[in-house]
């Protein structure tokens, strides 16, 4: 704020005045500026600044030392601090005033409701309320400066004392609350929620129609979830903001899935996922050059997908029916492992139910589906290909003899026919590990120039006969067998289905050159994997498991060998049952 004066001789009448009466033309000059200065401050907002502001109160003390001004300086002195007392006096007189919640006698509170009339209250809204200022009014020119609708405070500015009538209206909000990063851990739910204005609370329900009985109020536009819900079954969380509405999140399963039930019914006494895993894992690992006669429970080891649960020896727990035959006859399987994704690996085993004698051992043919040779020429090593190319070492332009058996039985099947089985069963990864090496020492790999060679040792002879060190991941991309609609793998399957591989035969319990009619895989049949063992002398050699429950390998031409089909039950898949012979585990 800036005073400027002109001289009197620019105004004729104020210049008569001044020759007139010198002396009230002093005083005029005089109080002119205080006057000045009170009528700018009822006109700022913000009067704690204004005062704040030094740059007024020089303005003040130059007007003194205008021209016309004819004073003693003592007395010019005295006049502005006069000013300045005077000024002080009057912003303390001017209140600024904070009130919480609650009303008082000199405010009449006026809230809409929802038909559109003004209620009166006798408490300052919260919530979803905005100040109509508008027709808020205070009777002596006082104004509300700020009014917080999280906390129900409002604030004044008025001269000497005031009665306002407030008007609040209640803001329409219509925009649910958002559900962000669900996720279940064991029993524990997390998640994210947000909303644009406030929320309220939140609850669980085992209903999406059905409110939760009791809510967990909340505040604020985000919150961080973490509650645990100790009892089994299908759940949803419900959330609620301030205004009242509601969203509802997908159901939240803490069902035992099918994996789960395995890693519990296996894990030692364990009562817990986390418990039985921790139970698994601190088992190590066996020692391989042994074969496995007694009932050493599960296993773990990296997969492809993450870790892996395999049985091991003489299992009499891991019997599941699922599924029928062309002729409509129930279809038993023996579990493998879970995947490294949790689901399931099953190898067939027949139509027959089984009983207390063949609680661990099921034996016969009915155990596999028939038989059938790998390939049709034993001839070439890309044949030792579940798919293949000529002279390729890890083609898959052409199906195998035995793919092909295994693709028509499939489809037979409700597997495939079914649309409630066909959408238990997962994609997975099939390993046909065709890499190799020239000499049986040798580290397997990509053999250069293609198939044109007399003699191949393929890996996994390297890893079982050499080493006695099987694994579940598999080496080559383009040997992880998968569906066409996969992800991953190779994308070259028509049906998810394939064969056991020998490094989770040697696992089991079977071992190259040793017999072992106790452990779960053993059938007193010989039946193929899908794993390639050696080229030599022209001819290709295939790891099968044989009569008396070992691993050997054979020329593929020479003999037809059982075949057992292998397949994957997905994650979500639930079992009901234990496993054993009397209550062997049925899939939904």
């Amino acid at each position: 704020m800036q005073f400027q004066y002109l001289p009197c001789s620019y105004f004729p009448i104020l210049y008569r005045f001044k020759k007139k009466y010198p002396r009230i033309y002093v005083i005029f000059n005089i109080i002119k500026p205080f006057f000045y200065i009170i009528f700018k401050y009822f006109l700022t907002k913000n009067r704690t600044m204004f005062f704040s502001n030094l740059y007024n109160l020089r303005n003040i003390f130059l007007v003194f030392m205008q021209d016309g001004v004819v004073m003693n300086i003592k007395i010019k002195i005295g006049l502005f601090v006069f000013i300045v007392i005077g000024v002080v006096i009057l912003n303390i007189t001017y209140k600024n005033k904070i009130i919480k919640t609650k009303g008082q006698s000199n405010l009449a509170i006026m809230i809409k409701g929802d038909s559109g009339e003004y209620v009166s209250s006798n408490e300052i809204p919260k919530g979803n309320y905005v100040l109509n200022e508008e027709k808020t009014i205070c009777e002596n020119g006082g104004k509300v400066v700020s009014y917080n609708n999280s906390t129900g405070q409002i604030g004044f500015s008025f001269l000497g004392s005031d009665r306002c009538s407030l008007y609040f209206d209640k803001i329409l909000d219509t925009e649910k609350p958002v559900i962000k990063n669900l996720n279940v851990n064991d029993k524990t739910v997390t998640a994210v929620l947000t909303d644009n204005i406030e929320l309220s609370g939140y609850g669980i329900s085992s209903s999406n129609t059905i409110e939760p009985t009791n809510w967990t109020s909340i505040n604020g536009t985000s919150y961080n979830l973490s509650t645990t819900i100790t009892t089994e079954g299908i759940y949803y969380l419900w959330v609620k903001d301030s205004s009242g509405n509601k969203i509802v999140s997908d159901s939240i399963d803490l069902e035992k899935k099918g994996y789960q039930t395995i890693l519990i019914n296996n894990g030692g006494g364990a009562t817990t996922v986390d418990d039985a895993i921790n139970y698994i894992k601190g088992k190590g690992t066996p020692n391989f050059a042994n074969t496995a006669t007694t009932n050493e429970g599960m296993y773990a080891a990296e997969d492809d997908l993450g870790t892996s649960y395999y049985f091991r020896g003489a299992v009499n727990n891991n019997w599941v029916k699922f599924g029928k035959d062309s002729s409509n006859n129930d279809m038993y399987w023996r579990i493998i492992r879970i995947n490294g994704d949790g689901s399931i690996r099953m190898i067939y085993s027949g139509t027959t139910a089984p009983t207390s004698s063949t609680a661990i051992v099921m034996t016969g043919a009915d155990t596999q589906i028939g038989i059938n040779g790998y390939n049709n020429d034993a001839n070439n090593p890309s044949h030792v290909g579940y798919m293949y190319t000529l002279g390729t070492q890890h083609g898959s332009s052409t199906s195998s003899t035995i793919k092909t058996a295994i693709d028509n039985w499939y489809k037979t099947t409700t597997l495939e026919t079914d649309t409630s089985s066909k959408k238990l069963i997962a994609n997975q990864i099939f390993c046909n590990d065709r890499s190799a090496t020239t000499t049986s020492s040798g580290n397997p790999g990509e053999i250069s120039g293609g198939m044109s060679g007399s003699t191949y040792y393929y890996a996994p002879f390297i890893r079982l006969n050499n080493n006695k060190a099987p694994i579940l991941t598999c080496n080559i991309s383009y040997d992880k067998f998968t569906l066409k609609t996969s992800s991953y793998g190779n994308k070259m399957l028509d049906y998810p289905v394939g064969l056991i591989n020998a490094d989770e035969a040697y696992m089991a319990g079977g071992i190259i050159g040793a017999s072992n009619s106790s452990y779960y895989l053993y059938t007193n049949q010989t039946y193929w994997t899908i794993s390639p063992s050696q080229f030599v002398n022209g001819g290709f050699m295939n790891f099968v498991i044989i009569l008396s429950g070992g691993l050997t390998l054979y020329r593929t031409p020479d003999a037809n060998y059982g075949v057992r089909p292998v397949i994957n039950i997905s994650p979500s898949a639930k079992l009901l049952g234990d496993g054993t012979y009397n209550n062997v585990y049925t899939v939904s």
